[in-house]
Order: structure tokens, then sequence, then C-alpha cells
């Protein structure tokens, strides 16, 4: 998790692929007959007028479409038609390459959040994507948000220096006007990705996010815009309705996008996405087009799969025919099969290094890994260290032993030794109530929450949900994975010793046992050295957090990490008693998600257990969704790995390394 103001992409962090199908509406020119389609797509006309942005939409076309904006992303469900109604109009300038967009809103309740906590889901407000490249490659797009007066950017442009916003409201109506300065010229039949998203907040205190497209991370994945293509009045286009072979693929659900695009004009181009039988249309001028599946991956059942059409096809539409459109047919493209009979780690050396890079640079290919750091242990002692990829794809800035990585919640057992540490000198309790030491206010509607301790936040039997202020089990009752729960556990301890949290770390584990680069907030040495996270490939620059959170903000790097995992390999800084308790499984984890369903898995004191044919090892991983990291040692044979990627897709390699590195064998998808 982390903390930003921008967001709503931030609360979704682990829905990766949400790609668009709704309606696609006529506009002037455009036929009304047979509307349904699988993409979002709007056709935008020239302006007669110049129009003046005050917010009032009076001086504006009459006969322009308006374009729905009414998928419910996040959030409560609206209540009524009255809750919330929303819909954008849009057209251009030519001469002065310029974009109107006129948003309308009826909303039952306006709120604005006036506090030094406002946020954007705190209150109502606004939010424009524009990708104003529009590269079938990807391109970064930036997002412009107004919650309450607020004014803020976020992706590839930090300013609002292209683009003019004003707004009207009154008790039931909001009405957003944008220009917007195009960076590119205006040219007939260029295609730009944009999406139109509003946040309502109710009196109630539900909250609502309702945008034009399908699908949430906007400014890390632009196929989740909507198409916007300049044309002239009077342009026809026709209705055309196409088929997708998925007869190829691991599951016919999977949901693959097709591209479409004019052959003499490379510059208009849209996707569809076919629906669960195959079937998508689409509405285009006459000419002559080409069809294809780019190859990427996507996002499936907790999988990354790479998929690809077996041949572009093209096409041409005629005013007025009968068009018939090929069926083109899509095939998952073979995962790396790289596998060996009997881990690399138990006879190592340059031939096992070599094959190691092989796989690594392998995977990174495949699965888009931006950047790897990885530290290999064999025998209680580091066996190999190597970097691999880039800390940036937009900048391509190798990877250094200097990089640090997101850990994410590989944080959690850094900060549980350390409260383990505190417990053994008797500055904490761990059984006693936390809130006899720190009441949480936000819990007080719930008398239960009194009951958690120390040790119920540890083996996740804390009662909080992962997110989210509320409880949704007694403590102690069963087991639920909570981030929310150390977060709590961290402000207590921050009251016990009257020390702030990055003290109490140095203090206890990294002055003591000569640890470094550990980072847990924003601060000028991290920022010249952390990598950029991934989604997709593309960079999503979310902020460092300003504040160090315990169940999420470590920024490390595997050699680094692998000083730590020694350290509990050797049993250095707690007694064996705690050791024991530290390192016993207190609570079994969900057993659909065992690797081995005749093992045992689950939490011990803020780290994890595995039972294994090769003895039990102990593991944390970590996901924030633009990184994705996991460390394993197994601790009768003193071997392991620690690897950090910068990618939402490195749990493809992070999960595999096991088989590779230690268990040997082939991983069973």
């Amino acid at each position: 998790m982390k903390t930003l103001k921008t967001p709503p992409f931030l609360l979704n962090h682990f829905c990766f692929i949400l790609l668009v199908s709704v309606l696609i509406s006529s506009c002037n020119g455009i036929d009304d007959e047979g509307t349904v389609s699988n993409e979002v797509v709007a056709y935008i006309f020239p302006l007669e007028k110049q129009i003046t942005v005050d917010g009032d939409l009076s001086d504006w076309p009459s006969d322009l479409t308006s374009y729905p904006i009414q998928n419910l992303e996040l959030g409560d469900s609206l209540s009524t038609d009255n809750d919330y109604r929303g819909s954008f109009r849009i057209g251009y300038d030519l001469k002065r390459n310029e974009i109107f967009i006129g948003v309308e809103v009826q909303d039952q309740s306006l709120v604005k959040d006036t506090s030094e906590n406002a946020n954007w889901n705190t209150q109502d407000g606004a939010e424009l994507y524009l990708d104003d490249e529009h590269l079938k490659s990807g391109s970064l797009l930036t997002q412009y948000s107004a919650y309450g007066e607020d004014r803020l950017t976020f992706g590839a442009k930090e300013n609002w220096d292209n683009i003019e916003m004003k707004k009207q409201e009154n008790s039931t109506t909001r009405v957003y006007e944008w220009k917007i300065t195009l960076a590119k010229p205006i040219e007939i039949g260029r295609a730009i990705g944009l999406d139109l998203a509003i946040s309502d907040k109710d009196e109630d205190d539900s909250f609502s996010w309702i945008s034009w497209t399908k699908g949430t991370q906007k400014t890390a994945n632009p196929e989740r815009c909507g198409t916007v293509i300049f044309a002239t009045p009077g342009t026809q286009t026709q209705l055309v309705h196409a088929k997708l072979d998925k007869s190829k693929l691991q599951s016919k659900a999977m949901p693959i996008a097709v591209s479409i695009s004019d052959i003499n004009n490379p510059k208009m181009w849209f996707q569809a996405v076919p629906d669960s039988l195959g079937n998508y249309s689409f509405l285009v001028p006459p000419g002559d087009y080409n069809l294809e599946i780019p190859e990427k991956l996507l996002s499936w059942d907790y999988r990354f799969y790479r998929v690809a059409s077996e041949k572009s096809e093209t096409f041409a539409v005629a005013d007025g025919a009968s068009n018939e459109i090929p069926t083109i047919s899509a095939e998952q493209v073979p995962e790396p099969n790289l596998w060996v009979n009997k881990g690399l780690l138990h006879s190592f050396g340059k031939k096992e290094e070599g094959q190691v890079d092989e796989f690594i640079e392998t995977y990174r290919k495949y699965y888009n890994i931006p950047g790897v750091s990885l530290a290999l242990i064999k025998d209680g002692k580091i066996a190999y260290h190597k970097t691999y990829g880039f800390k940036n794809t937009q900048t391509k800035e190798a990877v250094d032993e200097k990089t640090l990585f997101e850990a994410a919640s590989i944080t959690k057992p850094v900060f549980a030794y350390v409260v383990l540490r505190l417990a053994e000198k008797g500055i904490i309790d761990m059984d006693k109530p936390l809130y006899q030491y720190l009441k949480f206010e936000d819990l007080e509607a719930y008398p239960e929450y009194q009951k958690m301790t120390a040790r119920h936040v540890l083996i996740h039997r804390s009662g909080l949900p992962n997110w989210g202020r509320r409880m949704i089990n007694v403590p102690g009752e069963k087991y639920g994975y909570s981030g929310e729960g150390f977060e709590y556990l961290k402000r207590v301890v921050v009251s016990i010793t009257g020390k702030r949290i990055e003290q109490i770390l140095d203090e206890e584990l990294i002055t003591p046992f000569d640890l470094y680069h550990m980072e847990f907030s924003d601060n000028e040495a991290l920022r010249a050295v952390v990598s950029s996270g991934h989604i997709m490939g593309q960079p999503t620059n979310w902020d460092i957090p300003g504040e160090a959170g315990m169940a999420f903000s470590m920024h490390t790097e595997a050699k680094a990490f692998s000083k730590f995992a020694l350290l509990l390999l050797a049993q250095k800084g707690l007694s064996p008693k705690m050791y024991k308790e530290f390192m016993t499984i207190h609570t079994e984890s969900n057993p659909e998600y065992w690797n081995n369903k005749d093992r045992r898995e689950g939490a011990g004191l803020g780290i994890f257990i595995r039972e294994t044919d090769l003895g039990n090892t102990f593991n944390h991983g970590g996901n924030n969704g633009d990184f994705k990291c996991l460390f394993e040692v197994f601790q009768d044979l003193e071997m392991g790995y620690i690897v950090y990627t910068n990618s939402d897709t490195g749990s493809e390699l992070s999960a595999d390394l096991t088989y590779l590195l230690v268990e040997g064998g082939e991983p069973e998808n």
C-alpha cells in the first residue's frame, strides 16, 4: 500500500487487467444503427464557434453527442438515479489545436472537504486522462485531477500548462469545462486516448468512482482509456461485426484486445475486446483496415500470459455494403522452459551462475520485467548477487548494486523482529491488549477490538481487514492477513517508546547488526537511487511514502537484505525461546493457495513458514502492485534466495525461483 493524494488506481493495486468493454455511441454524421460494441470510441468534430471556458455550457452546440460516464469502478453502489448521473460532450478547434470537453453531473448532494486531510476519496471531484501520443507500443498519459479546490497532475506531465478547467456547481449540479492544448497537431483521422472520471462523495459517507471506460490504473495502462478520433462533419461510419477464435487459449474467458488500424493512416487505430464467445463489433469509416492482436502480456487467474494473433488480417469496409471481416485467431506464446531436475544451489559454481543469469534474462524478456535484484544464499553465506535490467523503461538507466526497490510487505518481518526485541526487553507485552497502550479511535464502535494484542497482529489474527479501519472478526478468532494491524502496532510502539519508528528500527536492528540500504520513507538520498515501479511495462512514478509504514514502505536491494535473512538463519539478536515462537506456524493461511497440499503453510510471528520435503522455510513476499518481491530461506539446508523486481509481473519470476534454485522440477500452473 502507498499513501498518495491522487489515485483511484492505488486502491486497486491487485486488479491489473480490466479492459474496456462498453457502448459505442453515435455522434455527428455517425450511424446510430446497432450501437453495441466492446470498445469506447468517440468521433470528435470541429466546433463552429469559439468556446469560452467558464463552466457554463450554454455556448456549446446543441447537436453534439452526449457520452455517458457510467462505469462504477470503485466504491459504493449508487443508491438511485438521482444519486449520480454524468455525461460529457467534446469538440475541437483546428486553428488553435485545442479540444474542449464539457462534463455535466447531476448529484443529489455536493460534498467538499476543506480539512487538512482532504483527499481524492473524501469529496466530490473530477479527473481527466489524456494520452496524446496514443502509441501502439504503449505511451504514458497524464491524469489531471480536480478534487475540491486542489489541482493535481500525475503521470507523463507534472503541470497544467496545457490545460484549463473551470467549474460551476450548485446544490445538485456540477459542470466541468476543460480546454486542452494538444502537444501534437490535430490531424483528421488521428486518434488519441482519453478518459473522464467523477468521484462522488455523499453525505451518508458513501463514495463512488465512475468513469467513461472500464478499468482503473489508467496512468499505467493507457489501454483502459477510450479512443477519440478526429473527424469532419458528415463523416459516415459502417457497423461491422467480427469474430475472434479463442480455441487455442488456456481459457476462452481470457480478455483479449483486438487492434483495428487504418492501413493508409496508422495514426487511426483503436481496440475492441471480444465477449466470452469471441464476438465483437465496431464503427469505422469506409476504408482498408488491419486486424491483429499485438503480442502482449495479459493477466488472468492470478497469472500472466503472453498472447498474440497467429497472423494479422486485412479487410475493407465499403459504404452501405455488407462487409465480411476475417476471423482472427489468438494463441499463447509458449512460456520459458529452463527447468532442472535438481535445484542449482545444491551444487553451485560458474556453470550454475550462467544458468541463473539465463533464467533471469529469459523471464525478464518474456514477462516484461524491467529490473531485478537477486541474491543467493548457500551454506549460510551469500553465494551470488547480481542486478539485471533497468530502473525505468523510459530512461533506460541500468539497475546497479545501489538501486533500491520497494520491499512492500517484506517490511513486515523486519518490523516484527524489532517488536520481538522490544518484547524481550520488557518494553511491550505481546499479550497485553494494544488499546491499553494506545486507543484506536476509529475502532471505538467495535468493542471487540479491545481484545487485540501484538501477538494477534503478528500472526494475522487481529480481526482487521488488510486495509480499512473496521473489525471483520473477533481478534484471535481466525486468520486474516492485515497490513492495517501492523500500522496500528507501529503507532503503539511509537507511543510506548516516545521515539520515531525509524529511530527505533535503527537502534534495534540497523546499527547493532551493521545493516545498510534500508530506507523507510521519502528522503533525498533515497530519491537518488530508487527504482521506478512498473505496470505492464510502463513506469508508475508513484510517490515514495512520506511517513514510514511498517506494513509496506521499506526500500532495499537483494544483497543488503540478505544480511537480514542470514541474521534470522543464524538466530542472532533474540533468545532461542523467542526464535522458536518466531519461526513456528501459529495460524495456517488459506490452503487453496498452498504449493503442496500435503504440507502446512502459515504465519509465525510476522513471518511465514512453509513445510517442504527439504525442511521448513521462513519467507515473506511483497506486492505493492508495481513492485513484487520474495525471500525464502530453507533452514536445514542453509540456502535460499532474495529477489526484488520493479514490475507487476515480477511474481512470475519470484514464484518459480524456488524450483530452479532449491526444489527442482517444473512448477504446476
